[in-house]
């Protein structure tokens, strides 16, 4: 499928990154990091790289050689995209100067390669555990975006013992808790978005740029489009979390939306009372894709939660 082919479908694509969105009046104070050269999207150097056993679960380490006694960071992207698109231009060079960064793409994605059948949540979070145990890592700090929040929140519920903290970015716990109209545009795909709608959403570039990363890592974009409708098919069966699993969750956890995100704000900030101790941080002027653009803001958040779990 050409590029022009992608981009002609449009009103379906868009639907494709209303995975997983999710502050209340709570402004973020201007955090800063040290300025920090961040990689070319297409000129990152992993110190390892490569696939696991199951599954086939692509992931990069950066940052150096995973050691015993420093617990890494992993990435886990947005639906439709990949370590190059999402994380490679902010995130990732940032949160590797701090401590090795272990960035997965999911299934489907990029250089992983699908499964038939149905989407399960519960499979993401096992392939997330499959790469750790490649990696001899016994538990590590986990920063989502969208679809990669969900996964991240699921494992903190189900496997807790691998989890020393979660930042959800662009999070929800529940399928309502996205703005109404973006809920109708994913049911309706011959919805138009209203002019408050449209310029939230991705934009044609952007997708012209996933497809081009899809194909780079495995020739793979004509299958994007048939991936998204999994992907939200998969959204709809999970449908939200219980308050009784969110209170289970015990590590420290950042909230982190745009206010100009998919995520309606007072959703997030319920989210935020139902997991003891979470934090939460509504980014001025952000959208759901601006969001993982906003290292600058998130890494000394990050790095804040942390410290406060000693």
């Amino acid at each position: 499928m050409t590029t022009q082919h992608l981009l002609s479908k449009q009103s379906l694509s868009r639907r494709a990154l209303v995975i997983s969105g999710a502050a209340a009046g709570c402004m973020i104070a201007a955090h800063t990091v040290a300025a920090q050269p961040l990689m070319a999207a297409n000129d990152r150097s992993p110190a390892i790289s490569g696939t696991t056993p199951v599954g086939g679960i692509y992931y990069e380490v950066h940052g150096g050689p995973l050691a015993a006694g420093k617990t890494p960071f992993v990435l886990m992207h947005g639906g439709l995209m990949t370590i190059e698109t999402a994380f490679a231009p902010d995130l990732l060079p940032r949160l590797s100067t701090i401590a090795p960064t272990i960035a997965i793409e999911s299934q489907g994605h990029g250089h992983t390669p699908d499964r038939s059948g149905p989407m399960q949540l519960d499979q993401l979070v096992a392939d997330v555990i499959g790469v750790l145990d490649h990696l001899d890592v016994p538990a590590a700090h986990l920063v989502g975006h969208s679809l990669g929040a969900l996964t991240a929140v699921e494992m903190a519920i189900r496997q807790p013992d691998r989890v020393k903290s979660v930042t959800s970015l662009s999070g929800v716990y529940s399928v309502d808790g996205q703005l109404p109209e973006l809920i109708a545009l994913q049911r309706d795909p011959t919805h138009k978005p209203s002019a408050e709608l449209a310029p939230l959403l991705p934009t044609p570039q952007d997708f012209a740029g996933w497809a081009a990363s899809f194909d780079r890592s495995g020739g793979k974009s004509a299958g994007m489009f048939d991936l998204a409708n999994r992907i939200n098919q998969m959204r709809d069966r999970w449908d939200r979390w219980t308050p009784q699993e969110l209170a289970s969750i015990r590590v420290p956890t950042l909230l982190a939306i745009g206010d100009k995100d998919f995520t309606r704000i007072d959703h997030a900030a319920e989210m935020k009372t139902l997991i003891p101790g979470a934090e939460l941080a509504v980014l001025p002027g952000t959208t759901h894709l601006g969001v993982i653009s906003r290292g600058d803001w998130l890494v000394p958040m990050i790095l804040s939660a942390i410290g406060q779990a000693g």
